[in-house]
């Protein structure tokens, strides 16, 4: 007898997933939210951040806060406990992970690497203008794995993980009848203003090349915008599926809950467990639109600033406690796990607010630890007995393969992201990784250490050495390639290349440089780096020469 290979092997995987999805009904899987903000300081939740004192602070952002700012660290703390009431809860009541790493210090390259568990060094991707370049590779996204367990899954909220739809540049340029319509883009269509601003209308700012597109990932509903930042109010780069959505009038932060909550409620009424990524614009610029009232009459200190910041982390707050009060009502709360993380590091200074990222230091863009430590916990009250802080090393990649693993799904053994299962249900000690090695920019321009350069935002990034870090479990290496003269106000003459190792659990500040009392330890994680990105690809767009001086330093 004759047998037909392809089809027995296409009968044995469908009948395969069937026994798996059955299984995993069987199973009462989880719901899922995952939400993420968008560059929240690691301390500015109060379950992160109480019992921080000045002594914990960035220097620099004191002394920032003091010059340019009306309010005291006193005032801070106590508007950011005010601020999250129920995360806390949330995260006292969970599994907190006190030791969590971003993926990157910048917000493009570490949502491509938290949607699908694979390091964006791996890809080329190093920048936000990398990852736009790049995007997703087919079938990547995390979320795929979940929608073939029977997940309804919607994104909602900021997604800035591939490029924006320069066809439908070529198609309005075709429109008007202007000839040769493929030499322009968005950005130098130049006498065709009229052309452009009729773009922007129409959403271009926001919009997804169909490759990258969320419902071409692993996604059964969308509603965001791959843009780097949307408006509070009145917000013209969202879009609805495959459609503009026009002007958003009212406040992004309850708009996009309600659009996951009207999600949840068709998903349960279709019987079907969801995955819903919730990523807020809270707290990007522009930070400068105030509050609902709803969230800012809370606050009562003397700063307009500190008022408003906090007001708008409160209506995060309040709106994940709508969400729990809503699953509360249709009875399936107890079954959700909810997942919380920011993107990268602060943006603190200015309009974001003290403490930031205490007790690190430096801020989203940076190469020091405030750059890329953020909070992370999970809660999930049937499941979760005993509220747990876990100190092993771990990242914002393992986010995803946890949820896999929870809804009963293979995590792809090949991906750097690792299940953080066994340390949230079995309270295990043991080690998820030895290490996280991590290339990119080095640029002060995203926080308040942005007020040393000579050179406005762009101009500054641009002229910005690159960098990486090393970190395990107790030690991280810091390597920041020559920084030019003439950049920094602090540092006319330049800056050499040069290494920096800290003991980042005695000194979360970095003040006790290790350097030189340490070798055998910085040789050990520069032979990490070493090993590791060699097999890093040079950036999708990004100077070479700045990604040569990081691979060879």
């Amino acid at each position: 007898m004759v047998i037909n290979k392809k089809l027995y092997w296409n009968s044995a995987v469908g009948i395969w997933a069937f026994l798996v999805g059955a299984a995993a009904v069987g199973a009462a899987r989880p719901n899922v939210v995952f939400v993420m903000l968008d560059d929240l300081g690691y301390a500015q939740v109060e379950a992160f951040g109480r019992g921080l004192s000045a002594e914990d602070c960035d220097p620099k952002l004191l002394a920032h806060v003091e010059e340019q700012a009306d309010y005291s660290l006193d005032e801070a703390m106590r508007l950011m406990k005010k601020a999250t009431p129920t995360l806390s809860r949330m995260a006292d009541g969970g599994v907190r992970f006190n030791n969590a790493f971003a993926c990157s210090n910048l917000c493009a390259p570490s949502r491509i690497g938290v949607s699908t568990g694979v390091l964006q060094n791996r890809w080329g991707i190093y920048r936000n203008i990398d990852t736009e370049a790049h995007g997703l590779k087919p079938n990547s996204h995390l979320a795929e794995k979940l929608q073939e367990l029977g997940y309804a899954t919607a994104h909602i909220g900021k997604w800035h993980v591939g490029s924006h739809d320069k066809a439908m540049v070529h198609r309005y340029l075709e429109k008007h009848k202007v000839p040769n319509p493929e030499q322009y883009t968005y950005w130098t269509m130049g006498k065709y203003w009229s052309i452009h601003q009729e773009l922007k209308r129409d959403g271009y700012e926001g919009s997804t090349a169909p490759k990258d597109h969320a419902l071409n990932n692993g996604f059964d509903y969308y509603f965001g915008y791959n843009q780097w930042e949307c408006p509070f109010y009145k917000a013209n780069n969202v879009w609805e599926g495959f459609r503009h959505a026009g002007v958003i009038q009212d406040y992004n932060t309850d708009v996009f809950t309600d659009k996951a909550l009207a999600f949840m409620e068709k998903s349960l009424g279709e019987k079907k467990p969801f995955y819903v990524q919730l990523h807020y614009h809270a707290v990007h610029s522009p930070l400068d639109p105030k509050a609902p009232a709803k969230y800012y009459d809370r606050f009562d200190s003397g700063s307009k600033t500190l008022n408003n910041f906090y007001a708008h982390v409160f209506g995060v707050d309040e709106n994940v406690r709508r969400i729990f009060q809503w699953l509360e009502e249709k009875g399936v709360a107890e079954n959700t796990l909810l997942v919380f993380t920011s993107d990268n590091g602060g943006a603190v200074g200015g309009k974001s607010c003290l403490p930031g990222n205490a007790p690190y230091v430096g801020h989203k863009g940076m190469m020091h630890l405030g750059g890329f430590r953020v909070p992370l916990f999970f809660h999930w009250p049937v499941k979760i007995n005993q509220p747990l802080g876990k100190e092993q090393l771990v990242s914002t990649l393992d986010i995803l393969p946890t949820i896999i693993d929870a809804a009963g799904g293979m995590v792809p053994p090949e991906i750097d992201g690792k299940s953080l299962l066994p340390q949230i249900l079995e309270n295990s000690e043991a080690r998820v990784r030895d290490h996280l090695a991590i290339g990119g920019i080095h640029a002060r321009v995203w926080a308040f250490n942005g007020a040393t350069s000579f050179f406005e935002h762009n101009e500054s990034r641009e002229k910005a050495p690159s960098g990486y870090i090393v970190a395990d479990d107790r030690y991280v290496l810091r390597f920041v390639s020559e920084t030019v003269s003439n950049l920094y106000k602090d540092a006319v003459d330049g800056i050499p290349a040069h290494y920096e190792l800290y003991d980042y659990r005695a000194d979360p500040g970095e003040r006790n440089n290790l350097i030189d009392a340490m070798p055998e330890k910085a040789g050990q994680l520069k032979s990490i780096w070493k090993r590791e990105s060699a097999a890093y690809p040079k950036p999708v767009r990004w100077e070479t020469a700045k990604w040569k001086a990081i691979m060879n330093p």
